[in-house]
């Protein structure tokens, strides 16, 4: 039995934007289908694949780029946005404190071919491994230079619970200035173990680090959804982003249970719609019987 859509979404997947002289942000029928956890890398592949084809070029910075689940290159963010296709990323960062991390991101640097375009041209192509804490090494990317104003970027901020400072989110969205649009975000919030993580904080001091000020604890009572909607609110009204969209992702081993929520930060009028073309190109990657279940927006 398909799913049925309300003709009328509430709240709308981007509300307008209050402050006059700002251009009126696009409205975008919620996103109601699962993507399970296992194409989620895919999902971040498909997307640039559609942002660069747009912005002819782009540097990507991945905060946490270690592989998640040795032996899963399939699931590997990192490993999938440097094998996509056409190759116009031309400056990775790639980011990783843990020792196995790192091992398996040098390993993929060397493996990497020579990029070329679809005529055989060389391309230009530098990646560059950054270990140690996110949190401090972005400040030294941002003040290397090798980001331009103009240069479109694509930040991945795939955290382990409670890694990435609002701090260290708050330098990325601020680095670009008027009228350049903002580094571009995605941003993993993990609700199917925040309440239990929760439970058990005694380091006051990381968790304020982590939300970016005191206050935290409202998040113990409150639900996943209004959660991830509270972060949404906060890229835009804190960051200044044009357009914010929380997207669930299921896990099909949890009984449907929604895991996390990619919060999609940008300032470009087309990321919107590239991010829902992803999307429906990620579902339709689904086993047979589960696309059955689903029924498209229009």
């Amino acid at each position: 039995m398909a799913i049925q859509v309300p003709n009328q979404p509430a709240p709308p997947l981007f509300p307008d934007l209050p402050a006059d002289g700002q251009k009126k942000a696009r409205r975008y029928g919620r996103i109601r289908h699962p993507i399970w956890s296992e194409h989620k890398a895919k999902f971040i592949q498909q997307y640039l694949r559609f942002f660069v084809q747009v912005t002819k070029h782009g540097a990507y910075i991945d905060g946490f780029a270690g592989p998640q689940n040795a032996g899963q290159s399939d699931a590997w963010s990192a490993a999938l946005v440097l094998q996509s296709e056409p190759k116009w990323l031309r400056h990775f960062f790639l980011c990783e404190k843990s020792k196995s991390g790192l091992s398996a991101l040098r390993k993929l640097k060397q493996m990497q071919p020579e990029p070329r375009s679809s005529t055989g041209r060389k391309l230009y192509r530098n990646i560059e491994i950054w270990p140690g804490d996110f949190n401090e090494s972005v400040v030294k990317i941002l003040k290397g230079g090798k980001i331009t104003q103009k240069e479109a970027t694509f930040c991945l901020l795939d955290q382990r619970m409670f890694e990435c400072h609002w701090e260290t989110v708050k330098k990325l969205a601020a680095y670009k200035e008027p009228p350049n649009n903002k580094i571009e975000l995605l941003y993993f919030l993990g609700v199917g173990w925040l309440h239990r993580s929760l439970s058990g904080i005694r380091n006051t001091e990381k968790m304020e680090k982590w939300w970016g000020s005191k206050g935290w604890e409202k998040l113990r009572t409150m639900k996943h959804v209004d959660i991830a909607e509270l972060v949404r609110e906060r890229f835009q009204k804190e960051l200044g982003y044009q357009f914010a969209a929380a997207y669930p992702i299921y896990d099909r081993e949890s009984g449907n249970r929604v895991m996390y929520y990619m919060v999609h930060a940008s300032d470009h009028d087309e990321a919107p719609m590239l991010m829902v073309r992803a999307h429906h190109k990620a579902v339709r990657s689904l086993p047979k019987e589960i696309q059955e279940m689903i029924q498209f927006p229009r």
